[in-house]
């Protein structure tokens, strides 16, 4: 498969999957322990521009502007997209949602204080062009939060992929949190540093191992 075309097979996957997404989805059950995390890792005294690569149903981004940040948020799939901007508009929250592909995301470079990336990392065939794109957007001393999880540790519980599809992209079995710092000092960041701990319950079923890490652009 090319390039265009595993892109092109795992948009079809999550707009197949958005009509019931959230109704399986975690961290929608749970956004105040999110905002909780994400506010420590933010490590934001004032209102920030933050970027939310991969949005999907756009938690991650609600979460943000619920927290008083300035949004915008990217995905692929026009089905998911269309489940984030009801949630926004349910909670009257104002985030810009924009559909494209992260890799040609029309993002102005040092445009970003902040950028979130979750769940995403392990969907992606190259996982360090969406970081590239975070290093790029943002502003010096800008800061990346990555998310995500071991999930075949809980096969139950996980989205899956075709084989296929599935074979090309070298995370799918999910990230450890040592692989995403090993990516994210390849792609030039520094200052890791682990927040998950933070959360006072589990944020997800199957005792998977989850990780929320921050880094900083020099």
């Amino acid at each position: 498969m090319s390039a265009s075309e595993v892109a092109a097979g795992v948009t079809a996957y999550w707009d197949s999957r958005a009509p019931h997404f959230n109704g399986a989805a975690s961290h929608v059950r749970t956004p105040d322990l999110w905002e909780e995390v994400l506010a420590a890792a933010f490590a934001a005294g004032e209102p920030k521009d933050v970027v939310d690569l991969g949005t999907g149903t756009g938690a991650c981004a609600l979460a943000a502007a619920a927290l008083g940040h300035r949004v915008r948020a990217v995905d692929g799939s026009a089905e998911m997209l269309g489940v984030a901007r009801e949630a926004a508009r349910h909670a009257m929250l104002d985030v810009q949602f924009v559909q494209t592909l992260i890799a040609e995301a029309p993002l102005e470079p040092a445009s970003a204080d902040i950028v979130t990336i979750r769940n995403v990392l392990w969907t992606l065939e190259r996982p360090a062009e969406a970081l590239e794109v975070a290093r790029r957007i943002l502003r010096q001393g800008g800061r990346i939060v990555v998310s995500d999880g071991l999930w075949s540790a809980a096969p139950e519980n996980r989205s899956d992929y075709a084989a296929e599809l599935a074979r090309l992209l070298p995370f799918h079995a999910g990230l450890t949190e040592a692989d995403a710092r090993d990516l994210l000092t390849e792609a030039g960041f520094t200052d890791t540093t682990a927040w998950q701990h933070l959360f006072r319950t589990p944020p997800y079923p199957g005792d998977v191992p989850v990780f929320v890490l921050s880094a900083v652009k020099r």
